[in-house]
C-alpha cells in the first residue's frame, strides 16, 4: 500500500475536459494581459518618509531626550541616500524643503533659544548652507543634516538614479514646504512667497528636461480641468510614463498661493494636494485614513498618499494593524519610515508587498488579470518568485479533551460546541477558505498561478497531518484556492501519527526528555514575565467559587516514566490551555464571557495568549526539543527550497508545535496583530517565498501570515490574512532576504547542541 495514498477523485471525460479547457483559456488570459496599459491610479508603490532623513547627531538626539523624550523618540530614524532607497524598490521620496534666499539661515546650528552656543556643522555642508537657494531638512538646528544638500543636489541624484533605469514606474516626489518650526528657541523658517514657488518650478526644469516629467498639463491633455481629465480618464498608462519623475505638493494650504496665475495649474510643475472636488484634484493626501475614505477616493481615480506608521510607534512594537489596512486602502502611495530594505531595529517592522518588487497591481482598482511582475521590468537585481512554501497551522478547532478543566468554571459556563473536541468548526472550515482565495490571488498577481481554472496537479503539493482537524483545513483551504477542482490533499491513514508534524508520537525514541528538559528554560522565569495575564485570568476562571490553585502553583517540566514524554503542571499546563480555549471560543462566535458586567473580548484575550505563547517558548521552540520534533519536517523544507524543479507552492498543514520549532531554530520571532509576540494562532503559517534573481542566484524571503481575531469572529469567510515579514539573524542582507546558504545554515543549526545557547528570546 502506498504510504502516502493520494485521495481519488472520479470525474467525467466531459468535466476533465472543460476543465482543461478553462485552465488554458485563463492562461492565455494572463498572458494576454498587458501591463503597459495599466493606468498610474491602478498600480500601489510603497514610498519612504522623510526620504532626505540622515539622523540626528547621537550627542544631540540624547540631550533632547533628556528634556522632551517624545520628540526624541520620534527623531531616532534615518534613510540611506536617495539612490540606495530607489535601487531597493522605493518610489516616492519626500523632501522637507526650506526657503533660504539670501543665503546662510541654517548655517550655524544652535541649542534652542541659546544662539551662543553653537553646534558646528562639518565644513563641506556649512559652505553649502551659506550659498543662496532652497535647502532640504527636517528642523533647523536640531535635525538638519540630509543625505544630499541643497535642494538641487537631490534632483540631481534622482535623475541620474532615473535615466540609468528608464524602465521604472514613475518616481513620486513629495515636496513639503517648511514655513514654520514648532520648536521654541529655533532658527525661524523664511515664509514662502510666490516668487519662491518660482524658484521652485525653475529649480527642477533646471535638472529635469521635459521628457522627464510627468505635469500637471501632460495629465490634464485638452481638458479644461484637471479633475474632469482625471474623472473622465484616470491617470496616464504606464506606457506614457515609465521613466518619469511626478512632482506633488504635500500640504493643501500651499495650493492657492502656488495656483496663483496659473489656474488648474497650467505650466506648473507639481499637482496639488487639493480637495476632491476642486479644479485642480488629481492627488489627495490622507496620512491618517481613514480607509473607506481613500478607497473612495481612489476609485475616483484620484491619487492618494497615505502613512504606514507614524513616529516610529508601529516600528517599535511591531504593530502591523494600521499597515495592512493602509495597503488594503487601494491607496497608490503607502509612505514609511522603514520601507522594506530598512526594517526597524526595534521588531523588525518593515513595509513591503509580499512577494517584493517596486510596485503592484492596486487592490481596489487594478483589473482583473493584472499581474504584478509585469509592472516594472526587473533591474539588475530582479527578483522572480518561482516558488512559495507554507507551514500552516489547522484553522480554528473546539478545545481538546481537558482543555476546559472540569473544576474550573467561567461566568457563563463553558460553550457547547457543535463538534467532537479537538475538530476543525464550520467556522473554522470558512477562515482556511478565506486563506486559500487569498493565496491564490497572490499567486496570480505574482504570475505563478493563474487566479482562474484549475491548476495543473504538478503545480502544487498540499501535505496534511492525519489528524481530523489538520486534513479538514487543508480540504477547505483547497476549496478556497480553487472552488470547482479537485485537489489531492496526501496524507497518512487517520490515527497513523505522520513524523513530519508529530515526531513525538510517531518516532518517542528519538526524545530523551531527561537530557532534553536539563537545557529548556525555566519555565518558571518564563511565566513570570506574563503574571499580568495570569493575574487577569485569575479574575475570570474560578474553582469551587474561589482562586484556581493551578494559576498560581509551580511550573512543573519533567520527562514522563518512559523518558520520551514530558508531564506539565501549573499554568504551563492549564493556564495556556484555558487562555487557548477562551479564544477559540471567541473566534468561533460563541457568546463572549463577561466580567463584572463587561464583555470579555479580543483586547483581553490577546492579553491571555501572552500564556500560550509562554507554553511554546518553554518546551516546544527551544531548539532543545524543536530540533528532533522539526528533523523530518526540516529536511524536506530545505529540499523544497533548494530544488530547481517541482511544485510551484507547496503547503504543510499542521498545528502550533509544528511551526514553533522552526522558528526556535532560526532564533527568529512573529507578532500576529490581536495576539502575544511568539504566539501561534490557529490558521497562521510561517512562509518561504523563493526567488531566482537576474545575477542567477536563488533568494529567499520569510514571512508570517495570520488572520485577527475581529475578522475571524466577524465574518471568517471575508477574514483575508495579513503579513509580516520577521527578521531572520541569520539572514545578513540589509533588504531581508536569505541566501539558500543562509536559511539551511539556520535551519540546520547547532545550537540545540549548546546547553548556554538562548533558546526563546526569554532572557
Amino acid at each position: 500500500m502506498n504510504a502516502f495514498p493520494q485521495r481519488r477523485h472520479h470525474r467525467s471525460a466531459a468535466l476533465a475536459a472543460a476543465l482543461f479547457l478553462a485552465a488554458v483559456g485563463a492562461a492565455k488570459a494572463d498572458e494576454t494581459f498587458d501591463p503597459a496599459s495599466l493606468r498610474l491610479d491602478q498600480v500601489q508603490v510603497i514610498g519612504s518618509h522623510n526620504s532626505y532623513h540622515a539622523g540626528v547627531e547621537p550627542g544631540i538626539l540624547a540631550e533632547i531626550g533628556r528634556t522632551s523624550p517624545d520628540l526624541a523618540r520620534l527623531l531616532d530614524y534615518a534613510h540611506p541616500p536617495l539612490s540606495t532607497q530607489l535601487d531597493q524598490g522605493v518610489r516616492q521620496l519626500e523632501l522637507d524643503i526650506y526657503a533660504d534666499s539670501q543665503g546662510g539661515r541654517f548655517a550655524d546650528p544652535h541649542r534652542p533659544g541659546h544662539p551662543e552656543e553653537k553646534w558646528p556643522l562639518p565644513p563641506a555642508e556649512a559652505a553649502l548652507m551659506r550659498q543662496p537657494g532652497l535647502k532640504v531638512m527636517h528642523i533647523p538646528d536640531i535635525d538638519q543634516h540630509a543625505t544630499c544638500q541643497p535642494l538641487k543636489a537631490c534632483l540631481q541624484e534622482i535623475r541620474t538614479w532615473s535615466h540609468a533605469h528608464p524602465d521604472h514606474v514613475p518616481v513620486f516626489v513629495i515636496l513639503e514646504i517648511e514655513q514654520s518650526n514648532d520648536v521654541p528657541g529655533t532658527t525661524p523658517a523664511e515664509l514662502f512667497n510666490a516668487g519662491a514657488f518660482d524658484t521652485l518650478d525653475e529649480t527642477i526644469r533646471s535638472v529635469f528636461a521635459p521628457n522627464d516629467l510627468l505635469t500637471p498639463d501632460d495629465v490634464r491633455g485638452r481638458d479644461p480641468s484637471l479633475s474632469a481629465a482625471v474623472s473622465a480618464r484616470g491617470w496616464p498608462t504606464l506606457a506614457r510614463s515609465r521613466g518619469k519623475i511626478v512632482f506633488l505638493l504635500d500640504q493643501r494650504d500651499n495650493g492657492p498661493l502656488y495656483l496663483e496665475g496659473h489656474p488648474s495649474l497650467r505650466g506648473r510643475v507639481a499637482f496639488t494636494n487639493a480637495a476632491p472636488d476642486a479644479p485642480d484634484a488629481a492627488f489627495a493626501e490622507l496620512n491618517d485614513g481613514p480607509t473607506d475614505r481613500i478607497t473612495a477616493l481612489v476609485r475616483r481615480h484620484l491619487l492618494v498618499r497615505t502613512r504606514a506608521d507614524v513616529n516610529t510607534i508601529e516600528a517599535r512594537d511591531g504593530r502591523i494593524a494600521r499597515r495592512d489596512a493602509m495597503l488594503a486602502s487601494g491607496a497608490q502611495i503607502v509612505s514609511t519610515d522603514y520601507p522594506d530594505g530598512e526594517p526597524a531595529r526595534w521588531s523588525g517592522y518593515r513595509v513591503g508587498f509580499p512577494a517584493g518588487g517596486a510596485a503592484r497591481c492596486n487592490p481596489v482598482t487594478a483589473p482583473a488579470g493584472c499581474i504584478a511582475q509585469g509592472i516594472e521590468p526587473a533591474g539588475r537585481h530582479g527578483l522572480h518568485l518561482r516558488r512559495v512554501v507554507m507551514v500552516m497551522r489547522h484553522g480554528i478547532r473546539s478545545p481538546l479533551p481537558g482543555q476546559e478543566p472540569g473544576e474550573a468554571t467561567v461566568p457563563g459556563g463553558w460553550p457547547r460546541w457543535e463538534v467532537a473536541p479537538g475538530d476543525l468548526t464550520p467556522r473554522g472550515a470558512a477562515g482556511m477558505r478565506a486563506t486559500g482565495r487569498f493565496e491564490r490571488e497572490w499567486l496570480d498577481q505574482n504570475g505563478l498561478i493563474p487566479a482562474r481554472g484549475c491548476p495543473a496537479p504538478q503545480t502544487l503539493a498540499i501535505r496534511a497531518n492525519s489528524e481530523p482537524r489538520t486534513v479538514a483545513s487543508a480540504e477547505a483551504f483547497t476549496r478556497g484556492f480553487a472552488p470547482a477542482c479537485s485537489i489531492s490533499v496526501t496524507h497518512l491513514r487517520p490515527g497513523v501519527p505522520d513524523p513530519i508534524f508529530s515526531a513525538l508520537d510517531a518516532d518517542p525514541t528519538r526524545f530523551d526528555m531527561r537530557a532534553i528538559v536539563r537545557r529548556l528554560p525555566d519555565a518558571d522565569r518564563v511565566f513570570a514575565r506574563r503574571t499580568d495575564a495570569l493575574a487577569a485570568l485569575a479574575r475570570l476562571v474560578r474553582c469551587n467559587g474561589g482562586l484556581c490553585s493551578f494559576l498560581t502553583s509551580v511550573n512543573r517540566v519533567q520527562p514522563d516514566g518512559a523518558n520520551h514524554g514530558l508531564i506539565l503542571a501549573g499554568p504551563i499546563r492549564e493556564g495556556s490551555s484555558i487562555a487557548e480555549a477562551l479564544m477559540l471560543a471567541y473566534l468561533d462566535g460563541k457568546p463572549e464571557t463577561r466580567l463584572d458586567g463587561a464583555s470579555v473580548g479580543a483586547a483581553q484575550l490577546g492579553l491571555f495568549s501572552a500564556l500560550h505563547a509562554a507554553m511554546l517558548n518553554s518546551i516546544v521552540r527551544p531548539p532543545a526539543i524543536g530540533e528532533p520534533l522539526s528533523r523530518d519536517l526540516r529536511e524536506r523544507l530545505i529540499a523544497d527550497l533548494t530544488e530547481t524543479s517541482g511544485p510551484d507552492f507547496r503547503l504543510y498543514v499542521g498545528h502550533d508545535d509544528t511551526i514553533a520549532p522552526l522558528l526556535g531554530l532560526m532564533d527568529t520571532h512573529v507578532r500576529a496583530p490581536g495576539y502575544a509576540p511568539d504566539e501561534i494562532p490557529v490558521g497562521s503559517a510561517l512562509g518561504f517565498a523563493v526567488y531566482d534573481t537576474d545575477a542567477g542566484k536563488t533568494a529567499i524571503r520569510v514571512f508570517f501570515q495570520s488572520q485577527t481575531p475581529e475578522a475571524l469572529r466577524a465574518a471568517p469567510g471575508h477574514a483575508r490574512p495579513s503579513l509580516g515579514f520577521p527578521a531572520v539573524p541569520a539572514c545578513k542582507a540589509a533588504t531581508g532576504l536569505c541566501t539558500p546558504d543562509e536559511l539551511i545554515s539556520a535551519l540546520k543549526t547547532s545550537r540545540a547542541q549548546d546547553p548556554h545557547a538562548p533558546t526563546t528570546g526569554e532572557k
